[in-house]
């Protein structure tokens, strides 16, 4: 090899490298993801995987994640809504863009301690299942700005909460959270905005 072409190909490679690595560690705005292309199926999905950004698998009677999902290794929009889905499993912590999470309507009932995995999640929704417990590891999510739980069976959040100072809202409505605990969790996190049934006989 040339010392001209030598050059060329170092050139190339790192071209190649930085605009791939650009590509995959790029994050959209919650804006952003209402705009981009929206996948419905896996069979659409996996003839494009660096292409998915935003998948939407609801309604299709799901009690696990599908193994394909794995694949998408850009994705940062996942909607898991109105399935069957019982457990918060620890492999969906591998997509680490994940800046959306939507898993309202299944029926899981703890959300375990690989959910402090999304480093970059921003929305969180779990609402209508049974949750009564969410691991302590949440308060690691320090860009989560929405929390939704409403219509679950929690009495209290865990205190790890009251460090994600970026947190604009959280939704315990239809919870049995007593009102001295509402009031707790409302003064360590004054500037966030929450929602909450008083003296709810919820379940």
């Amino acid at each position: 090899m040339t010392k001209r072409n030598a050059k060329l190909f170092c050139f190339s490679f790192f071209t190649l490298f930085f605009s791939t690595h650009t590509f995959a560690q790029e994050l959209f705005s919650l804006e952003q993801l209402d705009s981009v292309k929206v996948f419905t199926s896996l069979e659409d999905a996996i003839k494009s995987p660096l292409e998915v950004y935003r998948l939407e698998l609801k309604k299709q009677k799901l009690k696990e994640i599908p193994e394909e999902v794995y694949q998408f290794k850009n994705l940062q929009y996942l909607d898991l809504s109105r399935n069957k889905l019982d457990t918060f499993p620890k492999q969906l912590a591998t997509l680490s863009n994940l800046v959306v999470i939507v898993l309202n309507r299944n029926s899981i009932n703890y959300l375990t301690e690989s959910i402090g995995s999304f480093k970059n999640l921003v929305v969180l929704e779990a609402s209508n299942n049974y949750l009564w417990e969410i691991d302590k590891s949440i308060g690691d999510l320090r860009k989560l700005e929405v929390l939704d739980l409403w219509a679950n069976r929690l009495i209290n959040l865990p205190e790890s909460v009251q460090e994600i100072k970026s947190l604009k809202v959280i939704d315990m409505r239809v919870n049995p959270v007593k009102r001295e605990v509402q009031e707790e969790i409302q003064e360590y996190l004054p500037k966030c905005l929450m929602n909450f049934s008083y003296d709810c006989k919820c379940y």
